[in-house]
């Protein structure tokens, strides 16, 4: 269990925070190409670790990243015009560049008043179906990473995003923690062996026991761990199925079904978004009919995410899930054999997620052994706000994308784990022990 007040370290992610800081040292995705599709198409307004921000493209196809309010008279330049390659606020016409250059003040004689000052602009980049952005210190601004899916071809990537009403903490431990996929997730697993030649399908195969056996290791990234099941045959040497999991700082994860990545960002303390990129070298995820039975399976196709509030412009919609509404459960469902009562598994993890209220109080969890990764990440996460207050470098901030992965696989049960991730260069390792109420982690190093 945590206190309160490495909790709030942890969660509070607003400009000047520790937590905020550590998120700042790093590139981090903030909305989808799909979003800016266009030369001179609408403005994106949106909101990052707490920072208001309006995404557009100019004329000549640039992206922009600036403060979302004209530093004129903080008019919002969401409404603002996309022209002549800057976006001008329609306050008083002001109009600046993808970089903050003031092109035009047209309410001010003076020609060179424009040239005193620029809009608060962000570096930004665009890979692999996403926009990247970085908020911190400029002189401290690492090289842009290169994920392996920047390399899959448009046709065989897909992106997609969810919006969620919790603390971002939240979300991301819930893609570190095995053990509730046997369970929460139980009626989707078993309709995954039905997605024949989707690596999804491998879930499905895995062996259906809800406690495996956890083991972690700290890594230069950040930490992976495998989630072990079976290998309990008369003699104790059955085959074992292994998923490995790795969790990069400050928020990325590699799954176990190593065709799919994904990305917790904090929109602020109390809201997040979930984004997932699938891809393959050689399966067209991006295109139908691949695209839309993944979708449509995990819950992430545009009539669920509408009908659960998921959406930008469903969001905030009076009626979205609330403890009042059971998070829009269909209770008949469980009455006729449903598990949870929900769509998908996205609808199932964000009904857990957003149940303990904007900002989980983990000073009364009570950690079980098959919770060490869970441990791990709050560890990890808390090591990088404290990295930051002493004026040091998160781990993970140069990390090479390109030797991170997930995996599963069934292998002999005197056989390494580590074995199918050689790339991991560790640095700790962890094995659980029992304390009383919880679990705490000791380690040793490697």
């Amino acid at each position: 269990m945590l206190s309160q007040e490495q909790n709030e370290l942890m969660c509070r992610v607003g400009p000047g925070t520790p937590m905020g800081d550590a998120f700042r040292r790093f590139w981090i995705p903030i909305c989808q190409t799909s979003d800016v599709p266009t030369p001179d198409c609408n403005p994106f307004p949106i909101e990052i670790l707490g920072q208001k921000l309006v995404v557009f493209r100019n004329t000549d196809g640039d992206l922009g990243v600036l403060d979302q309010f004209c530093p004129h008279r903080r008019a919002s330049l969401a409404i603002g015009r996309c022209e002549g390659n800057g976006i001008r606020c329609l306050y008083h016409g002001w109009k600046f560049a993808v970089d903050g250059t003031v092109m035009e003040t047209p309410n001010v004689n003076d020609p060179d008043f424009k040239n005193r000052f620029k809009a608060e602009a962000y570096p930004v980049r665009e890979a692999g179906g996403l926009v990247w952005s970085y908020l911190g210190p400029r002189l401290l601004q690492p090289d842009f990473p290169h994920f392996p899916w920047f390399d899959a071809a448009d046709s065989n990537r897909l992106n997609v995003y969810a919006l969620n009403h919790c603390n971002y903490v939240q979300a991301l431990e819930a893609l570190v923690d095995s053990s509730h996929l046997n369970i929460l997730h139980a009626d989707g697993l078993v309709a995954s062996g039905q997605l024949q030649n989707l690596n999804f399908a491998a879930a499905a195969e895995m062996t259906f026991d809800a406690a495996p056996t956890i083991e972690v290791d700290d890594t230069d990234f950040g930490f992976h761990y495998a989630a072990i099941r079976g290998g309990n045959d008369q003699d104790g040497n059955g085959a074992q199925h292994v998923r490995i999991t790795a969790f990069s700082n400050p928020c990325f994860i590699a799954n176990p079904n190593e065709d799919l990545w994904m990305c917790i960002v904090p929109i602020n303390d109390e809201k997040c978004i979930h984004f997932h990129v699938w891809w393959h070298a050689e399966r067209p995820m991006g295109e139908e009919p691949l695209r839309s039975r993944m979708l449509t399976h995990v819950g992430l196709d545009d009539d669920a995410l509408r009908a659960y509030n998921m959406t930008y412009d469903t969001f905030d919609d009076p009626g979205r899930p609330s403890l009042r509404n059971r998070f829009k459960q269909d209770r008949d469902k469980i009455r006729n054999g449903s598990f949870s009562g929900f769509h998908s598994f996205t609808q199932e993890d964000s009904a857990v997620n957003i149940s303990p209220g904007p900002i989980k109080d983990r000073s009364k969890e009570i950690l079980a052994p098959v919770d060490m990764a869970v441990s791990r990440l709050y560890r990890s996460l808390i090591s990088a706000a404290n990295a930051v207050q002493q004026e040091q470098e998160p781990i993970g901030v140069h990390a090479d994308q390109m030797k991170i992965f997930g995996r599963n696989a069934t292998i002999p049960h005197d056989e390494d784990w580590r074995s199918l991730v050689p790339s991991h260069q560790i640095t700790r390792r962890y094995r659980p022990v029992r304390l009383g109420r919880g679990v705490e982690d000791h380690s040793h190093d490697h």
